[in-house]
């Protein structure tokens, strides 16, 4: 399958895939291997999906690949290779702080605290800002040098996925997404930034023990769910539901 993208050729080697089973601890369930002589981040084998190293040394990214994140991008037509580590790291932080707070957080509450954008400089990658007066998460880096040479490729199954549907997940890069709709500020999403801004929201605090133990819970919680959950879980289950107007 041909692309209408250029690529760079990726300088990955077999020593950085090493470096993710030991230094940021992937486990050796997961295969991850080079990208072969004819694949791009948008044209993989078959079973076999993409990823960039910065995606873990830089954005705190784990396997499995959490199912929120997964489903986010599912929802927004995007392969999980057409996002800049930008996206990716407001994203994992979102992420963390709801479920620090006990707050469900989904596309919409997403799209209505950033704008996502076309990157303008690697035509069909989408990075993220702020929307005004929405920021949440301090000292994010807007922009990264050389992220998409370090491609690699890595097969689909449990360890890396998990239960996700990867078919639902685009095997063609999307050129544009669905606007987002109205971007008024509601009593909804004025209370969620004003909660997912009190204690630790600078990225530098997104450390690695801190990411894989709230993806770990989620984890978790999803695997209760498939099978019913307990009665003692539903009677000391918190969750609360911000689900903000639009």
């Amino acid at each position: 399958m041909s692309s209408s993208f250029n690529f760079p050729r990726p300088t990955t080697t077999a020593d950085d895939l090493e470096d993710l089973y030991k230094t940021y601890g992937v486990d050796r369930a997961v295969a991850l291997d080079l990208a072969g002589v004819t694949e791009t981040p948008e044209t993989m084998r078959e079973g076999y999906c993409g990823a960039y190293f910065s995606f873990f040394h830089s954005c705190g990214l784990i396997f499995p690949v959490p199912e929120l994140i997964l489903e986010i991008l599912a929802e927004l037509g995007l392969s999980l290779t057409q996002i800049l580590p930008n996206f990716l790291r407001y994203l994992v932080a979102f992420l963390v702080r709801a479920r620090e707070e006990g707050l469900s957080f989904g596309l919409s509450e997403f799209r209505q605290l950033v704008l996502v954008k076309r990157n303008q400089q690697n035509p069909g990658t989408f990075l993220v800002s702020p929307r005004p007066g929405r920021h949440v998460i301090e000292d994010i880096p807007y922009r990264d040098e050389k992220w998409r040479e370090q491609f690699f490729v890595f097969k689909v199954d449990r360890a890396s996925m998990g239960e996700f549907d990867f078919s639902r997940l685009p095997r063609s890069w999307a050129e544009n997404i669905a606007p987002s709709g109205s971007s008024s500020m509601s009593d909804g999403i004025r209370g969620l930034i004003g909660i997912l801004q009190r204690g630790r929201s600078n990225w530098s605090s997104f450390d690695q023990t801190r990411i894989r133990t709230v993806f770990a819970m989620l984890e978790w919680i999803n695997r209760s769910s498939l099978v019913g959950g307990s009665d003692d879980e539903a009677e000391h289950s918190h969750e609360v539901i911000a689900t903000p107007s639009v």
